[in-house]
């Protein structure tokens, strides 16, 4: 048996930048990650936070000097000269508002968000993303896989989510920022998050995996899968189940699997 504490160990499971870890359920899509190594970046209406990365939080800047900016990028991009002409026409300050503001939801929404946090032993992500602890916690070296990981930011936790303005020709990366805010009550999840412009599977490679944790009431069955898909799939991936409970400042764990 062996502590997250006792670092000198050969098996011991390092903590700290550049080191990363991700909870995972006991079921099909967790064990199609592993098999394919891949992670699945969902967008911000599949998070379980509504405030969080949410589009109402942000207005599109009333200054006159940004407006222009806007406008003139939209019209210099209308190729067609009678949609030009009616662009012209029609489209005042108050219509090109009105119509940059319908954007903003499915931009926001058009971004893939996959979380991450510092340490294993949170009690509270084993019991709520790990499925009461019957699922698995991964294990990942940021450093090793840079491209995929190049972006990766710990959440601010905030006593309230404020309104934002949005200039979106002149400070068009400033809407990331609406990604990396949460409110208080989330803070125990020590979040790091890492943000794609797409959603769905992306690839990073094998050799960052580092370790898989599986939980202590995980079933038997489960267990078994995830040591076939390591061992068919993995290298240097070492597979450990949680002795007991995670509790504060606390994670003990035993080797079920490490590689020759």
């Amino acid at each position: 048996m062996y502590s997250i504490f006792d670092q000198d160990h050969e098996l011991s499971i390092k903590m700290g930048i550049p080191n990363v870890f991700r909870f995972r359920p006991p079921n099909v899509n967790t064990l199609s990650e592993l098999k394919e190594n891949y992670i699945w970046f969902s967008d911000r209406d599949s998070l379980n936070d509504e405030l969080d990365s949410n589009p109402e939080f942000v207005k599109l800047s009333t200054n006159p000097e940004e407006q222009k900016l806007l406008y003139n990028t939209i019209a210099e991009n209308i190729l067609d000269p009678k949609t030009k002409a009616y662009f012209d026409k029609n489209m005042d300050a108050d219509r090109l508002q009105e119509f940059a503001s319908t954007k903003i939801k499915p931009f926001v929404s058009s971004f893939g968000i996959a979380c991450f946090t510092m340490y294993p032993m949170n009690e509270k992500l084993w019991d709520i993303y790990s499925e009461n602890n019957k699922g698995i916690c991964l294990h990942f070296d940021s450093s090793d896989d840079s491209s995929f990981f190049h972006n990766i930011l710990p959440i601010h936790y905030v006593s309230r989510i404020k309104e934002r303005e949005y200039s979106a020709i002149s400070q068009p990366n400033h809407i990331i920022d609406l990604f990396y805010k949460k409110t208080e009550k989330w803070s125990y999840e020590k979040e790091l998050r890492l943000l794609k412009e797409e959603t769905g599977k992306i690839k990073f490679k094998p050799s960052s995996l580092q370790n898989v944790l599986i939980g202590c009431d995980a079933e038997q069955d489960f267990i078994n899968t995830v040591v076939g898909i390591v061992k068919d799939n993995y290298n240097k991936v070492n597979i450990f189940q949680v002795i007991e409970p995670v509790s504060i400042g606390k994670l003990s764990y035993k080797p079920l699997y490490i590689p020759k």
